[in-house]
């Protein structure tokens, strides 16, 4: 390989671990900042409208391109007022319940929609798994839907939660930023260090000059005082 190709080589490999690694530590640093801004436990972890959760059961476990298992992440819209009357059904949703079916805790469902009903200008739904022989879950009213679902990470769920605990946050998102910050102290300190060592070579070369000047200017008054002293001398003898 010639050394032109392997600079660059070298060049581009460098630019993209770089971009690789700054895209990774922003990812991290979105999902920490969204978690720790959740205040309750029906909250759902988000920024500027677009969150995500940890799915925690298989009951969305189906055929359908949508479809989703434990420990995918999921990635909703949060949903207002005017979002929630948009609602179709198949669309998937995501809701507190005090209790997550198979799991007997309080926590955050993530099922499709399988029916809307309406009794006395009050809208419900209701809502299912899409795993194989799923019952309907209770019915819910529409303003207790939060989020609807738009995408899917899969697989990723194990790594959110390592990251939600101290040690997962310590390692993946204290000790990087650390070693960011560490880093450009260094490339700081070497720029200052060059920029430095360059004024003081240009200094140095300016001050080459002027004594060179300075050193040529001299011999030129030493040799006119010469000469004013040889024709001294000369109209001297002449008298």
């Amino acid at each position: 390989m010639k050394p032109e190709t392997k600079q660059t080589v070298i060049k581009v490999g460098k630019i993209f671990l770089n971009v690789l690694f700054y895209s990774v530590i922003v990812l991290l640093i979105t999902f920490s900042i969204a978690n720790m801004q959740l205040k309750q436990k029906d909250d759902i972890a988000n920024i500027f409208g677009n969150g995500f959760t940890t799915v925690l059961t298989d009951s969305m476990d189906g055929e359908e391109s949508d479809s989703f298992t434990v420990d995918d992440i999921v990635f909703v819209k949060i949903l207002n007022d005017e979002s929630r009357l948009e609602l179709e059904v198949g669309d998937i949703v995501t809701y507190f319940s005090m209790e997550i079916p198979g799991l007997g805790v309080q926590g955050l469902i993530t099922h499709r929609i399988s029916e809307i009903i309406t009794l006395e200008g009050e809208t419900f739904l209701i809502t299912k798994g899409d795993k194989a022989g799923a019952p309907d879950d209770a019915p819910i009213h529409i303003d207790e839907a939060l989020a609807q679902y738009q995408s899917k990470w899969v697989g990723a769920g194990n790594t959110l939660k390592y990251l939600q605990t101290p040690s997962g946050f310590a390692l993946f998102v204290i000790l990087p930023v650390i070693i960011i910050l560490v880093f450009e102290g260094v490339l700081l300190v070497k720029n200052v260090i060059k920029l430095n060592n360059e004024k003081l070579e240009k200094k140095f070369e300016i001050n080459k000059e002027q004594t060179v000047f300075d050193v040529e200017a001299e011999k030129e008054k030493i040799r006119q005082q010469v000469l004013e002293e040889l024709k001294k001398e000369s109209q001297d003898k002449e008298k």
